[in-house]
Protein backbone atom coordinates (compact mmCIF):
# COMPACT_ATOMS: atom_id res chain seq x y z
CA UNK A 1 0.00 0.00 0.00
CA UNK A 2 1.20 3.31 -0.91
CA UNK A 3 1.27 5.96 2.09
CA UNK A 4 3.04 8.85 1.15
CA UNK A 5 -0.22 10.15 -0.74
CA UNK A 6 -1.71 9.51 2.69
CA UNK A 7 0.24 11.22 4.61
CA UNK A 8 -1.31 14.82 3.08
CA UNK A 9 -4.77 13.43 3.44
CA UNK A 10 -4.37 12.55 7.15
CA UNK A 11 -2.65 15.63 7.67
CA UNK A 12 -5.19 18.00 6.06
CA UNK A 13 -8.11 16.11 7.78
CA UNK A 14 -6.65 16.85 11.35
CA UNK A 15 -6.07 20.11 10.50
CA UNK A 16 -9.23 20.78 9.53
CA UNK A 17 -10.90 19.00 12.71
CA UNK A 18 -8.73 21.52 14.57
CA UNK A 19 -9.85 25.04 12.19
CA UNK A 20 -14.05 24.03 12.47
CA UNK A 21 -13.20 23.88 16.22
CA UNK A 22 -11.57 27.26 16.74
CA UNK A 23 -14.12 29.07 13.62
CA UNK A 24 -16.82 27.30 16.40
CA UNK A 25 -15.05 28.84 19.66
CA UNK A 26 -14.31 32.04 17.74
CA UNK A 27 -18.58 32.31 16.57
CA UNK A 28 -19.47 31.72 19.87
CA UNK A 29 -17.06 34.53 21.67
CA UNK A 30 -19.19 36.86 18.76
CA UNK A 31 -22.15 35.77 21.39
CA UNK A 32 -23.57 33.36 19.12
CA UNK A 33 -25.21 29.73 21.02
CA UNK A 34 -22.32 27.23 21.40
CA UNK A 35 -24.23 24.55 19.12
CA UNK A 36 -25.16 27.10 16.11
CA UNK A 37 -21.89 28.10 16.09
CA UNK A 38 -20.83 24.68 15.68
CA UNK A 39 -23.35 23.98 12.98
CA UNK A 40 -22.40 27.59 10.94
CA UNK A 41 -18.51 26.63 11.45
CA UNK A 42 -19.49 22.89 9.71
CA UNK A 43 -21.61 24.20 7.32
CA UNK A 44 -19.38 27.17 5.89
CA UNK A 45 -16.45 24.64 5.58
CA UNK A 46 -18.30 21.61 3.98
CA UNK A 47 -20.54 23.74 2.06
CA UNK A 48 -23.30 22.87 3.22
CA UNK A 49 -24.77 26.10 3.27
CA UNK A 50 -27.61 27.44 5.94
CA UNK A 51 -31.03 28.53 5.95
CA UNK A 52 -32.29 31.93 5.57
CA UNK A 53 -32.91 32.48 9.48
CA UNK A 54 -29.14 31.53 10.21
CA UNK A 55 -27.47 33.30 7.57
CA UNK A 56 -29.10 36.38 8.95
CA UNK A 57 -27.13 35.85 11.96
CA UNK A 58 -23.83 35.72 10.17
CA UNK A 59 -24.43 38.80 7.72
CA UNK A 60 -25.47 40.76 10.20
CA UNK A 61 -21.91 40.78 11.87
CA UNK A 62 -18.46 41.59 10.38
CA UNK A 63 -16.61 39.35 12.16
CA UNK A 64 -18.87 36.56 11.68
CA UNK A 65 -18.73 37.14 7.76
CA UNK A 66 -15.04 36.91 8.13
CA UNK A 67 -15.01 34.07 9.75
CA UNK A 68 -17.27 31.95 7.53
CA UNK A 69 -15.40 33.38 4.49
CA UNK A 70 -12.46 31.80 5.88
CA UNK A 71 -14.14 28.48 6.46
CA UNK A 72 -15.01 28.26 3.39
CA UNK A 73 -12.11 28.96 1.37
CA UNK A 74 -10.20 26.44 3.52
CA UNK A 75 -12.76 24.01 3.07
CA UNK A 76 -12.61 24.13 -0.53
CA UNK A 77 -8.91 24.08 -0.76
CA UNK A 78 -8.86 20.58 1.97
CA UNK A 79 -11.66 18.50 -0.05
CA UNK A 80 -9.68 19.83 -3.31
CA UNK A 81 -6.50 18.58 -2.07
CA UNK A 82 -7.52 15.04 -0.19
CA UNK A 83 -9.69 14.26 -4.03
CA UNK A 84 -5.97 15.16 -5.75
CA UNK A 85 -4.00 12.73 -3.81
CA UNK A 86 -6.58 10.17 -3.75
CA UNK A 87 -6.29 10.52 -7.60
CA UNK A 88 -2.84 10.31 -7.82
CA UNK A 89 -2.68 7.26 -5.45
CA UNK A 90 -5.03 5.48 -7.91
CA UNK A 91 -3.04 6.34 -10.79
CA UNK A 92 0.13 5.30 -9.55
CA UNK A 93 -0.70 2.34 -7.15
CA UNK A 94 -4.30 1.09 -9.01
CA UNK A 95 -7.44 0.99 -7.38
CA UNK A 96 -6.51 -1.55 -4.70
CA UNK A 97 -4.28 0.57 -2.82
CA UNK A 98 -6.63 4.01 -3.05
CA UNK A 99 -9.66 1.37 -1.51
CA UNK A 100 -7.19 0.66 1.63
CA UNK A 101 -5.92 4.35 1.57
CA UNK A 102 -9.52 5.31 1.54
CA UNK A 103 -10.31 3.35 4.47
CA UNK A 104 -7.45 4.50 6.40
CA UNK A 105 -8.81 7.70 6.27
CA UNK A 106 -12.18 6.97 7.23
CA UNK A 107 -11.02 5.04 10.21
CA UNK A 108 -9.40 8.36 11.75
CA UNK A 109 -12.06 10.27 11.14
CA UNK A 110 -14.02 8.27 13.17
CA UNK A 111 -11.55 8.26 15.87
CA UNK A 112 -11.05 12.07 15.55
CA UNK A 113 -15.14 12.30 16.10
CA UNK A 114 -14.48 10.01 18.81
CA UNK A 115 -11.82 12.06 20.66
CA UNK A 116 -14.51 15.47 19.84
CA UNK A 117 -16.85 13.91 21.39
CA UNK A 118 -15.30 13.53 24.75
CA UNK A 119 -16.59 16.35 26.76
CA UNK A 120 -13.86 16.66 28.79
CA UNK A 121 -11.16 16.82 26.37
CA UNK A 122 -13.53 19.18 24.43
CA UNK A 123 -14.14 21.74 27.34
CA UNK A 124 -10.27 21.51 28.08
CA UNK A 125 -9.31 22.03 24.33
CA UNK A 126 -12.37 24.95 23.70
CA UNK A 127 -10.33 27.00 26.76
CA UNK A 128 -7.38 27.02 25.50
CA UNK A 129 -8.77 28.39 22.00
CA UNK A 130 -11.00 30.62 24.00
CA UNK A 131 -7.87 31.80 26.46
CA UNK A 132 -5.97 32.30 22.66
CA UNK A 133 -8.57 34.48 20.81
CA UNK A 134 -9.46 36.53 23.54
CA UNK A 135 -6.25 38.12 23.24
CA UNK A 136 -7.24 39.61 20.09
CA UNK A 137 -8.34 42.84 19.42
CA UNK A 138 -10.73 41.48 17.55
CA UNK A 139 -12.52 39.61 20.66
CA UNK A 140 -11.87 42.07 23.73
CA UNK A 141 -15.54 43.91 23.01
CA UNK A 142 -18.40 42.34 22.35
CA UNK A 143 -21.09 44.85 20.46
CA UNK A 144 -24.03 46.00 23.02
CA UNK A 145 -26.62 44.46 20.34
CA UNK A 146 -24.88 40.64 20.35
CA UNK A 147 -24.80 40.70 23.84
CA UNK A 148 -28.49 41.41 24.23
CA UNK A 149 -29.19 38.76 21.26
CA UNK A 150 -27.80 36.03 23.11
CA UNK A 151 -31.08 34.58 24.15
CA UNK A 152 -33.34 33.23 21.48
CA UNK A 153 -36.62 35.05 20.91
CA UNK A 154 -34.85 38.32 23.28
CA UNK A 155 -33.88 41.95 22.08
CA UNK A 156 -34.60 45.13 22.46
CA UNK A 157 -38.11 46.85 21.40
CA UNK A 158 -39.97 50.04 21.56
CA UNK A 159 -43.79 50.18 22.11
CA UNK A 160 -46.40 52.98 23.04
CA UNK A 161 -48.84 52.37 25.68
CA UNK A 162 -52.40 52.75 24.28
CA UNK A 163 -55.63 52.99 26.04
CA UNK A 164 -55.91 48.99 26.05
CA UNK A 165 -53.07 48.83 28.04
CA UNK A 166 -53.87 48.37 31.50
CA UNK A 167 -50.52 49.38 32.90
CA UNK A 168 -51.53 53.03 32.63
CA UNK A 169 -50.86 54.74 35.78
CA UNK A 170 -48.77 51.72 37.57
CA UNK A 171 -45.63 52.21 38.98
CA UNK A 172 -42.92 50.46 36.63
CA UNK A 173 -42.94 47.87 40.15
CA UNK A 174 -46.59 47.40 39.84
CA UNK A 175 -46.78 46.98 35.87
CA UNK A 176 -47.01 44.09 34.14
CA UNK A 177 -43.44 44.50 32.41
CA UNK A 178 -41.68 44.19 35.79
CA UNK A 179 -44.22 40.74 36.41
CA UNK A 180 -42.55 39.10 32.71
CA UNK A 181 -38.84 40.08 33.35
CA UNK A 182 -39.05 42.62 30.72
CA UNK A 183 -36.49 45.69 31.28
CA UNK A 184 -37.69 49.08 30.85
CA UNK A 185 -34.48 50.82 29.87
CA UNK A 186 -35.82 54.17 28.96
CA UNK A 187 -39.19 56.21 29.01
CA UNK A 188 -39.97 58.78 26.39
CA UNK A 189 -42.90 61.28 27.07
CA UNK A 190 -43.59 64.31 24.67
CA UNK A 191 -39.96 65.89 23.89
CA UNK A 192 -38.25 64.34 26.90
CA UNK A 193 -36.82 61.06 27.84
CA UNK A 194 -36.27 59.19 31.61
CA UNK A 195 -33.25 57.44 31.30
CA UNK A 196 -33.10 54.22 33.43
CA UNK A 197 -36.40 55.27 35.08
CA UNK A 198 -36.90 54.06 38.62
CA UNK A 199 -39.29 51.41 39.91
CA UNK A 200 -41.67 54.10 41.16
CA UNK A 201 -42.30 56.26 37.90
CA UNK A 202 -45.39 56.29 36.63
CA UNK A 203 -46.68 55.36 33.19
CA UNK A 204 -48.56 57.36 30.85
CA UNK A 205 -50.93 57.23 28.03
CA UNK A 206 -48.64 57.75 25.23
CA UNK A 207 -45.77 56.23 26.39
CA UNK A 208 -42.56 54.89 24.42
CA UNK A 209 -40.87 52.37 26.14
CA UNK A 210 -37.50 51.16 24.95
CA UNK A 211 -37.49 47.54 26.52
CA UNK A 212 -35.63 44.60 26.20
CA UNK A 213 -37.07 41.22 27.32
CA UNK A 214 -38.77 38.20 25.37
CA UNK A 215 -40.26 40.09 22.21
CA UNK A 216 -43.31 38.45 22.04
CA UNK A 217 -44.38 39.50 25.69
CA UNK A 218 -42.85 43.05 24.84
CA UNK A 219 -45.18 43.43 21.76
CA UNK A 220 -48.20 41.49 23.58
CA UNK A 221 -48.28 44.10 26.45
CA UNK A 222 -47.22 47.03 24.21
CA UNK A 223 -50.93 46.04 22.00
CA UNK A 224 -53.01 45.80 25.67
CA UNK A 225 -53.12 42.23 25.13
CA UNK A 226 -51.68 40.75 28.44
CA UNK A 227 -55.46 39.94 30.07
CA UNK A 228 -55.73 37.33 27.14
CA UNK A 229 -52.71 35.77 28.51
CA UNK A 230 -53.15 35.78 32.27
CA UNK A 231 -56.54 34.10 31.84
CA UNK A 232 -55.10 31.50 30.08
Amino acid sequence: MDFIFLIPSMVIIVISVFVVKIAAVALNLTGMDEKKAFFQAMSAFTGTGFTTRESELVMNDEIRRRIIIILMVLGNAGFITVITTLMLSFRKAGIAPVLGNIAIILAVIVVLIAVFSHKGITRRLTKRIQARLVKSSTFTKRPVEEILRLAEGYGVAEVTLNENCVDIGKALSESSFRQKDILIMAIERGTGVIPAPHASDRLMLNDALICYGKLENIDRIGKGKQKETTSE
